[in-house]
């Protein structure tokens, strides 16, 4: 399981490290409401970012953060707290942190400015290249897990076929662009194992569904690229488990105004 070996590699690390960048110094609880684009379903989401020494992110299933438990947690050690019961999008964004100065160099980083718009376009664009990139076919069969309707135009315009699944009420039963079906998210691993490619979002991880989503493209050969704004800095972690390309997107995301960062990595 991905989230054992993190939790696995921390308490080792700390006997060859030391501890300082485990103290959480900061925690922030997100509601995100956010509609990238006219023709894009509104993104309601929370997430919740911590501090260490860097900084990390996930979005969370969590509905409600009190500020109180959160405070509790300012000045105590990763380590210390595993009799807290954390939840789990608020221990990876915590692991996200810690690991925020101990991730590898990227194979290639872009850096992303202009409107959030604009910005939307680019991310689509770098992640829909590389995704074609992981097929032989001309025309691949890709799932999109985690439905952003940039992402799927895009890869439509490069001339894959491409399915979505999400959870989301509002999009199942739909035709984006006329072409990509969307349907229930329950159906997964299912699409994932009659697809060439999988481009899913990281959110699995917070969800725990993203070990059973790697089992299945291991079985079927189905390559395997993953846009992490959740557990961003966990590059290392994610090619370990065998995935193939890892976009990643440490906050602050492309939603919000100024620069941002996107990093490719390639399993070795």
């Amino acid at each position: 399981m991905i989230l054992d070996d993190i939790r696995d590699k921390v308490k080792k690390q700390v006997s060859e490290r030391g501890a300082e960048d485990l103290y959480i110094r900061g925690l922030w609880a997100v509601d995100c409401l956010f509609n990238p684009d006219p023709k894009e379903r509104v993104f309601n989401y929370k997430f919740i970012i911590a501090q260490t020494i860097g900084q990390g992110c996930a979005y969370s299933p969590i509905t409600e953060y009190k500020s109180e438990d959160l405070k509790n947690l300012i000045g105590k050690n990763y380590i210390e707290l595993g009799d807290m019961n954390l939840d789990l999008g608020l221990e990876i964004a915590v692991l996200d942190a810690i690991f925020s100065t101990r991730c590898s160099t990227p194979d290639v980083e872009y850096e992303l400015s202009g409107d959030s718009i604009q910005k939307a376009i680019g991310r689509a664009e770098i992640i829909a290249k590389e995704a074609m990139k992981l097929s032989e076919h001309k025309r691949p069969t890709i799932v999109n897990v985690g439905v952003v309707g940039n992402i799927i135009k895009q890869l439509l315009d490069l001339g894959a076929e491409v399915i979505g699944t999400d959870f989301d009420e509002e999009i199942i039963g739909q035709k984006l662009f006329g072409e990509a079906e969307i349907i229930h998210g329950s159906r997964t691993l299912e699409m994932v194992a009659q697809s060439d490619v999988a481009v899913v979002t990281g959110m699995t991880l917070a969800t725990q569904t993203l070990d059973d989503i790697i089992k299945t493209a291991r079985a079927h050969d189905t390559k395997l690229l993953i846009f992490a704004e959740t557990g961003a800095n966990l590059a290392d972690f994610y090619m370990e488990a065998g995935i193939d390309t890892i976009v990643s997107e440490p906050f602050p995301f492309y939603i919000f105004q100024g620069k941002n960062v996107i990093r490719i990595f390639h399993k070795k």
